[in-house]
């Protein structure tokens, strides 16, 4: 996915605005006028991504459940859980031909037992992603780098973004880490710019605790994109737009927006509602 312009990503739909994951979350932001919308997948044990973040929902092991007992599960007051394929249907429906998705595939490498295959996992999304016009904006993110080798495998026109932090990266232990698709970041001088590079993926998504100016300029050099998440807060999100990143992912879109605006650059259109 390569759309010009700062990438201003609703984490979650923009979680401090809406329930995060649902689709008046990804509704809102469309609202608000955001470039990306962000969200966590899920499969359920019949194939349908759904979008969570927690591998629970309402006390229950989400890959364990079908997608009808995830649906019958809603409690008073709550949001439904909402399918990959009714927000492309909700980007549809907007006509926001200029939003594009950043799917975070959740499969827990600590809980293979609780997921279904890797393989499965990625056929699920793409399966979605084909049928919908939204596919050829969208991006796949993870801290699995094996689930985005295995997309670029299947679908080498999609973007990935490396997710990484300090916890997952195992820097100066033994071995390689279980979430980096068995490459040792050590071998590369603990730099995820230059392991993201040498995987082929195209861009890093790092917490923006651990991003640096010099990280930054690594990735620009090796033609990566710099996407750090998840930052809410004005001052934060200004020191990395000084930085130079190529865009962040936020719970507050609409603060990011009056910072894009006090820069005098270009805001992501707004796409309201009909009716």
């Amino acid at each position: 996915m390569s759309r010009p312009g700062f990438d201003l990503q609703a984490h979650r739909g923009g979680a401090a605005l809406a329930p995060e994951n649902s689709l008046l979350a990804f509704g809102t932001a469309l609202d608000l006028g955001v470039s990306t919308l962000e969200c966590d997948v899920h499969i359920s044990a019949d194939g349908v991504p759904v979008l969570c973040h927690e591998r629970t929902y309402a006390g229950h092991i989400v890959p364990l459940l079908t997608y009808a007992e995830l649906r019958a599960l809603r409690s008073a007051g709550q949001e439904p859980i909402a399918t990959l394929r009714e927000l492309c249907d909700l980007l549809h429906e907007r006509g926001a031909d200029e939003v594009g998705l950043n799917i975070e595939t959740k499969f827990d490498v600590l809980h293979p037992d609780e997921n279904a295959p890797r393989e499965r996992f990625v056929a699920s999304v793409l399966d979605v992603l084909r049928g919908s016009d939204v596919g050829r904006r969208s991006s796949v993110q993870s801290f699995d780098w094996a689930v985005l080798r295995l997309v670029r495998a299947a679908d080498p026109e999609l973007s990935l973004n490396a997710l990484s932090n300090t916890d997952y990266l195992e820097v100066d232990q033994p071995g390689a880490s279980p979430w980096l698709a068995g490459i040792d970041i050590d071998d590369f001088a603990d730099s995820v710019p230059a392991a993201v590079s040498a995987l082929g993926f195209d861009a890093i998504s790092p917490s923006h605790s651990i991003l640096t100016a010099a990280m930054v300029a690594e990735a620009h050099a090796a033609g990566l994109r710099v996407l750090p998440y998840t930052v809410d807060d004005e001052p934060t999100m200004r020191h990395l737009l000084e930085m130079g990143v190529d865009g962040l992912i936020t719970n507050r879109p609409d603060v990011m927006r009056e910072v894009l605006a006090s820069a005098d650059l270009p805001l992501p259109r707004r796409y309201p509602a009909h009716g």
